[in-house]
């Protein structure tokens, strides 16, 4: 898969830009704030809906705008893709999908039109932070290589929601009334589990082979095995409707206490640990890098043999953080990818074998410029 163009308007600090990225490496150069990010982010937004760094979508319109539209012209294995998504900052509903021209029904609907695999310093946080930055990190990955993944976790996130709010409502009626409806709602949010469970977990025993290589590789030290595990409270069940609708059971009157749901997928978590102690607590800034890395090499190995095809790559400022062997085992992922790699200083960009240089600036007004060389 690779970007054929890309086109901004009102888009963060770009009151317009377009492009025609090549099949290669394309570098994106200047000072920091200038807008390197903001065009990553763009492709980010195409690629999963969202962006990689804010919830709020509302901050990617530029200021005092009514609409930012972000347009891409991807080429795949079964030819040609126009994706485009609007945000705006009043109307609803605030985001909106375009696909050759025409409307979605749902944001979701623009999985498979382009895939990207991002790398940014942020991503120490897949390890350093808690369970939530994981489960985000597995959710937005799944959604790309299964589309239909997207729908399965908003059905179990409505639910739990909904279930929830239910919840809540304990103090106002009777217990016997409140346990009658948390039944009904109980067999729903376990079926709506079920699939989540099954996937992450697919997911996740896939993607612990493919980074470990990866970890033993950059690492050039096989006896320092780096592994990931799927944990939460089904994880290990084959039957996850059964299992997930008995510990609703188990846990209703505690729920009823505390006025939320606390057994589901909604509380999984992902194990990593070298040579079997957790990473987390016990790894050196080194390992941390290298095991966040070997994730991320490992998503291109696991999207190409899921999907038949390579996704693009996207480094933001990344080079700065990482010593030469783990500079050298990213460039050697650019070898067949299309890349868009951002640093601060040309030479930053050394050994990437890049066929094009972006040099991205700012005027008076604080808008981004990108000019050639």
């Amino acid at each position: 898969m690779k970007f054929t163009s890309l086109r901004l308007q009102q888009f963060r600090n770009y009151p317009f830009l377009e492009l025609h990225p090549g099949e290669g490496v394309t570098v994106l150069y200047g000072p920091n704030g200038s807008g390197k990010t903001n065009l990553l982010e763009a492709m980010h937004l195409l690629s999963l809906g969202r962006s990689h760094r804010t919830a709020q979508d509302q901050e990617m319109i530029a200021t005092g705008q009514h609409v930012a539209i972000v347009h891409g012209q991807t080429e795949r294995l079964d030819g040609n893709h126009e994706v485009e998504v609007r945000l705006y900052p009043f109307e609803k509903p605030r985001k909106r999908v375009l696909l050759w021209g025409k409307p979605a029904s749902r944001i979701a609907d623009l999985m498979g039109h382009a895939t990207v695999v991002m790398f940014s310093p942020e991503d120490l946080r897949i390890v350093r932070d808690g369970p939530a930055a994981r489960r985000r990190f597995v959710d937005m990955q799944l959604s790309q290589i299964r589309p239909s993944y997207v729908k399965a976790l908003k059905t179990y996130l409505t639910t739990l929601e909904n279930r929830n709010a239910l919840l809540k409502q304990a103090k106002y009626g009777s217990a016997a009334d409140l346990e009658n409806e948390l039944a009904a709602w109980d067999e729903q949010l376990a079926a709506a589990a079920a699939p989540i469970v099954n996937a992450r977990r697919w997911f996740l025993s896939e993607l612990s082979g493919y980074a470990s290589r990866q970890y033993a590789d950059i690492s050039e030290n096989s006896a320092e095995p780096f592994a990931i595990r799927y944990t939460g409270p089904l994880a290990e069940t084959d039957t996850p409707y059964r299992d997930m609708l008995a510990g609703l059971t188990r846990t209703r009157k505690e729920d009823m206490q505390r006025l939320f749901t606390h057994f589901g997928p909604h509380r999984d978590d992902v194990a990593m640990t070298l040579c079997g102690k957790e990473l987390r607590a016990f790894g050196s800034q080194g390992q941390l890098r290298t095991a966040v890395l070997s994730l991320k090499l490992g998503e291109i190995s696991l999207i190409e043999n899921e999907m038949g095809e390579l996704p693009t790559l996207l480094l933001d400022d990344v080079f700065s953080e990482l010593d030469i062997r783990r500079r050298s085992a990213l460039l050697r992922a650019t070898e067949h990818l299309q890349t868009f790699l951002s640093c601060t200083d040309k030479q930053d960009a050394a050994g990437a074998h890049a066929e094009r240089f972006l040099r991205v600036g700012q005027d008076s007004d604080g808008f981004a410029n990108v000019t050639e060389g």
